[in-house]
């Protein structure tokens, strides 16, 4: 079922069979088309569909899946159309939190919604963004998609929807950023305060003032908060990846490299985290662990991108058998003979620190055979070559 006509759009809600009956009831009193489902697969295919709404009952599931399952949706471009809301038993810092966080419209307290009111209260919210200006439609449709690299039409929308509604405390938030990717971090970090005196619940705005800090050089600073927007509001990728860098900054790479693991779980095709992970040396299991759960967004350059780094890393901390494991592993999982040769080569050069020669030997051949202009390989195989002459 598609949105349909913009008199009876379908709402999608996702609920526990028990509240079902009674969410669907209100909502289709109020003129909505109504789907119910209540597992994940059954929402990818309702979602399928383009409905108007996703309605998210979060009473009977684990709260951890609530918070997995809204950081990936805020991230879906596919849905980015999909108006979502939640329903929770308390209108409490979590549930207000996890809006902020992952661009939700609205939380509605589950008590009321049962009562049957739910439908009329969609409908208000619904004539409400309608009547926004495209520059706020713009903004608060992509925002968590415009955060890291804002397109110029973006930050030109942010631009025209603060001069016009600087009161949306969504719009202030995403001009704040605004400021930060204007190198303005004074005026961002000021901004950033502002709102989170308002909505102490904000962690979006927190994770702005952590990221303020740490450019500033105040890792601890920035490490409290954002440790404390993580509690309240847990799985944010792009937060995660944050703490990654801070603790990066501060030479604890374990922590570092867990961060960067729970933010790639989370979302797979984070590239910051990913490029955060690769700094770190990483035992050949976590390595085969990151390909794994990256396999369905990495393309095979990227793949062996991923694989060389992490094992070239390795070779620089002198962990020559977890490169060696590290090389093997991308060439059992690797099919373009170009990218095979350059794996050959670094294999070559980590047998040959390793003062192993004739593997190293074995596979610069390898390389020369898979690709005869690769540079550099004869120079070694010469070198190698005159040291077992002599």
């Amino acid at each position: 079922m598609s949105q349909g006509s913009v008199s009876n759009p379908t709402v999608v809600i996702l609920s526990g069979q028990a509240d079902q009956a009674s969410l669907s009831k209100g909502t289709s009193r109020a003129g909505f088309g109504v789907i119910c489902v209540s597992t994940n697969k059954e929402l990818a295919d309702a979602l399928s569909n383009q409905p108007w709404g996703l309605v998210h009952n979060l009473r009977a599931f684990d709260s951890q899946q609530n918070y997995m399952l809204h950081q990936r949706l805020a991230r879906n471009q596919n849905i980015s159309s999909i108006v979502r809301f939640i329903i929770s038993p308390e209108i409490n810092t979590p549930a207000l939190a996890l809006v902020a966080d992952c661009a939700i419209r609205q939380a509605f307290n589950l008590s009321a919604a049962l009562s049957g009111n739910l439908g009329e209260q969609l409908k208000a919210l619904k004539q409400t963004d309608n009547a926004r200006s495209e520059a706020q439609k713009i903004v608060h449709a992509q925002r968590i998609f415009q955060t890291a690299n804002p397109s110029r039409d973006y930050l030109t929308a942010v631009q025209e929807a603060f001069q016009a509604y600087p009161h949306d405390s969504i719009i202030r938030l995403e001009y704040a950023i605004s400021r930060l990717h204007a190198g303005e971090n004074n005026e961002a970090g000021i901004l950033a305060k502002r709102l989170l005196q308002v909505e102490s619940h904000n962690v979006r705005a927190m994770s702005l003032l952590a990221q303020v800090q740490f450019s500033a050089g105040d890792l601890d600073g920035s490490l409290r908060i954002l440790e404390v927007a993580n509690k309240i509001c847990p799985s944010n990728p792009d937060r995660l990846t944050l703490i990654g860098d801070v603790y990066i900054k501060k030479g604890d790479l374990p922590a570092a490299k867990k961060a960067y693991l729970e933010a790639l779980d989370v979302y797979p095709p984070s590239h910051a985290a990913r490029e955060g992970l690769v700094q770190i040396p990483l035992t050949p299991a976590e390595v085969e662990a990151a390909v794994h759960t990256m396999r369905g967004v990495m393309s095979e350059k990227d793949r062996a991108a991923l694989l060389n780094k992490a094992a070239i890393q390795a070779v620089n901390a002198r962990q020559y058998p977890n490169a060696v494991r590290i090389y093997g592993f991308a060439l059992q999982h690797l099919k373009e003979d170009e990218l095979k040769a350059s794996i050959f080569y670094n294999l070559g050069l980590a047998h040959k620190k390793m003062g192993d020669f004739p593997s190293a030997l074995e596979n610069f051949k390898e390389c020369i055979r898979m690709a005869p202009n690769h540079p550099n390989v004869s120079e070694h195989m010469t070198e190698i070559e005159s040291k077992q002459i002599s």
